[in-house]
């Protein structure tokens, strides 16, 4: 398997060149600062139709199985696209896609607002979730080029914590704008600030070669050299070789519908079913759901640096097991605090509420950030990790789509605080079982990279020598 990835695609020998030139301290903030605002953006975008829903729901006479419908659309199209977005991102340049998809896809947004009725609004945030699924496979690419594998939870999480503060202010922000005048306003606001985060991606960030924070290629690796490698059509099934890919998958079937559902009914199921208002008001006797679902959000942008801290310390620890133990745990832990949340609080006052919500965000936000995207950045090779990413994306999103669906029917047909009984708890328990199988595969895997990142150093100084 090591040679197998370290010979992936030979072309021509390699000239003899310097050594590619890694970013340095400066470049890698001004990098990571402009992917995690476009990041940022795209949090508080997907968060519109959560907080705004409640008011469309009143305009237009909508029902949950509108909403979820709106939600699968929208994720289903941005599954499929991923696929494509994963490859051009492993193909071309990563800084040109991001453009592109950022923040020239973002007029769609813009267009959103202009809609008249849910046909329209449907019709639109379908065509804008085609551009949704560029984002993450060049980010999660150029992150492994700029970050070694011992530091990439921590710049993983700070780049997710600063994503999903964008949750939080899309979220109190669109609140204020969740009204029967206003609403438009928050789309026509989102997408502009798309575009903006394309033109920050244009001025600030420098796309490194191509492997260049592999510690073996460190002094060998060339922007000559690592044309030697680039993605072929034919390479990607290689990617699917990989067990650690597949537990990825497979614990991200279940792993990802609680977060789906969170994100698309919470502030909902607050209004409906616990009597809250949408608005940002102190003075409402059973409290602000925007303001409880904040309360969520901000928990989970703390709770990525400190899984991403945890992760990359874990490792450090124990390079075979110390990511998997710190994702597992984080799962475990999201049992049975979300059950209580869901099915022991409505007497509760709206601030222990809402520490609940903040503790229980706190701690089960670990697993993607520190335990499961710096495993699978330590099993694909350079060349492959946006189609890596994208090809674990398209898979789960195609399953969040459905889950939408499936949460929306429910919440019709049984209620939806029994529907995200179902749809929360329960899928985290077959999530944290599936963890399990890291212990197996990710050792291995790793290892294998390891040993063909040194056979293509050998074999870059071979050809310049």
């Amino acid at each position: 398997m090591a040679q197998e990835i370290a010979q992936i695609s030979p072309a021509v020998p390699v000239t003899e060149a310097s050594a590619a030139p890694t970013l340095g301290k400066e470049g890698r903030l001004r990098t990571l600062f402009a992917l995690a605002f476009g990041y940022f953006i795209d949090q508080g975008e997907a968060q519109a139709m959560s907080v705004l829903f409640p008011t469309l729901q009143t305009l237009w006479g909508l029902t949950y199985t509108n909403l979820g419908t709106i939600g699968t659309v929208r994720s289903l199209l941005q599954a499929l696209s991923s696929p494509f977005w994963g490859f051009a991102a492993d193909k071309l340049s990563r800084k040109k896609v991001l453009i592109f998809g950022t923040g020239i896809w973002g007029l769609w947004t813009v267009a959103v607002g202009l809609t008249q009725n849910f046909g329209q609004l449907l019709a639109v945030r379908a065509i804008s979730g085609l551009g949704l699924g560029c984002l993450m496979p060049a980010t999660f690419s150029l992150m492994a080029d700029i970050f070694p594998p011992k530091r990439r939870g921590r710049a993983l999480g700070l780049l997710e914590a600063i994503g999903v503060l964008g949750i939080i202010v899309g979220t109190v922000g669109l609140g204020f704008l969740a009204t029967p005048t206003l609403w438009r306003w928050g789309f026509f606001l989102l997408g502009g600030s798309s575009v903006v985060s394309g033109l920050m991606i244009a001025l600030l960030v420098k796309e490194p070669v191509r492997g260049a924070a592999e510690p073996e290629l460190a002094g060998a690796i060339t922007a000559e050299a690592a044309e030697q490698y680039a993605v072929r059509l034919s390479d990607v099934p290689k990617v699917l070789s990989i067990p650690t890919i597949w537990i990825a998958i497979l614990q991200g079937l279940a792993g990802t519908m609680p977060w789906v559902v969170m994100g698309l009914y919470f502030i909902t199921w607050l209004v409906r079913e616990r009597g809250m208002t949408e608005e940002i008001v102190f003075g409402h006797p059973q409290g602000s759901a925007t303001m409880a679902f904040a309360g969520i959000v901000l928990g989970t942008a703390l709770s990525n640096i400190i899984g991403g801290v945890l992760g990359d310390w874990a490792e450090g620890i124990n390079p075979k097991y110390g990511r998997p133990f710190i994702g597992q745990l984080s799962v475990f832990f999201g049992i049975p605090l979300s059950f209580v949340m869901l099915t022991r609080t409505e007497d509760w006052s709206f601030w222990p509420f809402f520490f609940l919500c903040f503790g229980t965000a706190l701690l089960i936000s670990w697993p993607g950030k520190g335990a499961k995207e710096p495993m699978m950045q330590s099993v694909v090779p350079p060349e492959l990790r946006g189609t890596a990413f994208s090809m674990v994306t398209f898979i789960e999103s195609g399953f969040a789509a459905i889950a939408a669906l499936i949460a929306g029917r429910l919440a019709d047909s049984i209620g939806l605080t029994r529907a995200m009984v179902w749809t929360i708890p329960v899928p985290w328990v077959i999530c944290c079982l599936l963890f399990t199988l890291f212990y197996w595969a990710y050792p291995r895997d790793s290892q294998n990279l390891r040993d063909a990142m040194t056979d293509r150093a050998a074999e870059i100084r071979s050809r310049a020598g």
